[in-house]
């Protein structure tokens, strides 16, 4: 969400003032053998559909020679060997981003089959996909003489305009890795540290006049495989880096520290024109919320918001800035959460800005100040404890919603411009239920007829309600039926179904249905069994062939 948002600041941070009168380029002297060979493996893994040999990573911040601006150059090289079609069909093609990309100083590929036979990458093969959803621009292309007890190889150097000094790199997947390493490469003004997270080594410096590298790598990496409740990404071997000082600066300051995250997001989050406040006030009248509590005040707010602006994929000033917003009645996400603050202000609400990270994807590190840690933005009411996500229709005013729960994240006090990291609690479990009521009856057919009460609450019940809001037909079937396929549906009714309902826990939403369900009784012998667990309907089962690898971390 808020990628280039801090460009104008970097590029003040990072300027040199002590660049160097000869420049050194790691990536000017990284290449690979041009004589390959292919490498052994053992039986296991010729069993595996494909083993990654080499998984190679440099990241390289280097001041152009020309003149105090900073790229970054990115190398990338893998070896894959591929032992069935299965193998052949996920490694035969590459897929590289390119946003931001001033140019690509190499790309180049091959196959190398069993027999040592080398079949080179036809250029003419490269395609560019301009938008692949959250991976931007890619080029696209697909690796030919690919043969089953071969090899894929490929390597790619890309330059890159700096737009955040700090990234992520995985060096885990679904597919056994036997080398992984990575660098990390600054001049030496440039201090950058990183963190290892989930087993991967953690990062050693070497350090010469020219250069400042830090160096991680790790042999015999298992592949790590889906699981449910596993959280699949969060859990992958990962490297978070940052820059955390320029000493060629006059400032000494801590870069990309928490401190500047509260200043720039609170900069970024409440700047609006003054001639908005007045719109803003008159919807605040006739909302008529000046003698409600606080969290009837939110509620009210955030009800009008969510029902009266529409959210919508895009960027510049009618997406973002609050004066174009309030006459256009849409914006994206972050413009939303822009609106939501500006209300917020005028209505003299006090809150405090939180910037978090959702655990399902990566967890917010307290102990690392890494802007990756910063991915999603909540609004916290200290008064009442309670949070207000202003992007997600689905949740309306309560407990943060769970994506951030149980988790941490930077609280910061707008006007103040200060943070402090802090703990997101996540409710107890009985916050949301999910209960069945169900009487049975028989007809003398000895039909079984079913008065069944479905009843949610809670995160369940928010997350349910917005399905019912756009596919209530569908939803109304999949829950009375689930189990009971075959079942004859007489008459279903749903109550408390309006979103508004989700910022009051005791409003529970609930369905009631009338149905018959021959399915639900099957003849043996002389006895009748009488399915009763299909009226709960299907659960979710955790057996599985191999060993489990990651811990359970359920949504709530």
């Amino acid at each position: 969400m808020f990628k280039h948002l801090f460009l104008l600041l970097l590029i003040t941070l990072l300027v040199s003032g002590t660049a160097t009168s000869q420049n050194i380029y790691t990536h000017k002297n990284y290449n690979w053998n041009t004589n390959p060979l292919l490498s052994p493996v053992s039986d296991e893994e010729k069993n595996e559909s494909a083993v990654i040999l080499k998984d190679k990573r440099i990241i390289e911040y280097a001041y152009s020679e020309e003149s105090d601006t900073l790229y970054l150059y990115e190398i990338a090289h893998k070896i894959v060997r591929v032992n069935d079609d299965k193998g052949v069909e996920d490694y035969n093609k590459v897929y590289v981003p390119v946003n931001d990309v001033v140019g690509f100083e190499e790309l180049k590929a091959r196959a190398i089959t069993k027999d040592g036979k080398v079949t080179e990458l036809n250029k003419n093969n490269i395609k560019e996909l301009k938008d692949a959803g959250d991976y931007g621009s890619l080029k696209i292309f697909a690796i030919e003489g690919v043969e089953k007890g071969g090899e894929i190889e490929y390597m790619y150097i890309i330059k890159s305009v700096v737009t955040d000094p700090y990234g992520r790199e995985y060096l885990q997947s679904d597919t056994k890795t036997k080398e992984a390493s990575i660098d990390i490469v600054s001049p030496p003004n440039l201090i950058f540290e990183a963190k290892s997270y989930n087993n991967f080594p953690q990062l050693s410096l070497l350090e010469t006049d020219s250069l400042r590298v830090l160096r991680g790598a790790a042999t015999e990496i298992p592949a790590l495989l889906q699981e449910e409740y596993g959280n699949y990404r969060a859990n992958l071997m990962r490297v978070d880096y940052k820059i955390s000082y320029n000493t060629g600066s006059l400032k000494q300051n801590r870069l990309y520290s928490w401190q500047m995250a509260a200043e720039n997001f609170s900069d970024l989050l409440y700047s609006y024109a003054d001639e908005s406040k007045k719109p803003i006030q008159g919807i605040l009248n006739k909302l008529k919320i000046k003698k409600l509590k606080t969290g009837q005040k939110v509620a009210k707010i955030e009800d009008y918001i969510k029902n009266n602006y529409s959210i919508e994929d895009g960027s510049g000033p009618d997406y973002t800035m609050v004066d174009r917003i309030l006459v256009n009645k849409y914006a994206n996400e972050l413009g939303f959460s822009r609106l939501f603050a500006a209300f917020l202000t005028v209505a003299g609400i006090e809150h405090e800005l939180v910037i978090t990270s959702n655990r399902i994807n990566s967890r917010f590190d307290k102990d690392f100040e890494s802007w990756n840690n910063f991915t999603d933005i909540l609004f916290y009411f200290p008064e009442t404890e309670q949070y207000v996500s202003a992007p997600m229709l689905q949740f309306r005013y309560g407990p943060a919603p769970y994506q951030f729960a149980n988790n941490y994240g930077l609280f910061i006090q707008p006007a103040a411009q200060t943070g402090v990291v802090k703990y997101i609690a996540m409710p107890k479990a009985e916050y949301s239920a999910n209960n069945i009521d169900a009487t049975i009856t028989f007809s003398p057919a000895f039909v079984p007829e079913v008065t069944v009460r479905h009843g949610f609450t809670g995160y369940r019940a928010s997350e349910y309600r917005i399905i019912n809001q756009y596919q209530k037909d569908a939803f109304v079937q999949a829950i009375v039926m689930s189990g009971m396929e075959d079942a004859q549906r007489k008459s279903t009714q749903v109550f408390n179904e309006g979103m508004e309902n989700s910022a009051y826990p005791g409003k529970e939403f609930y369905l009631t249905s009338q149905l018959t369900a021959q399915s639900l009784i099957e003849k043996a012998g002389k006895n009748y069994l009488f399915k009763i667990g299909n009226i709960i309907g299907p659960q979710v089962e955790l057996y599985q062939e191999h060993a489990r690898q990651s811990d359970i971390d359920m949504d709530y």
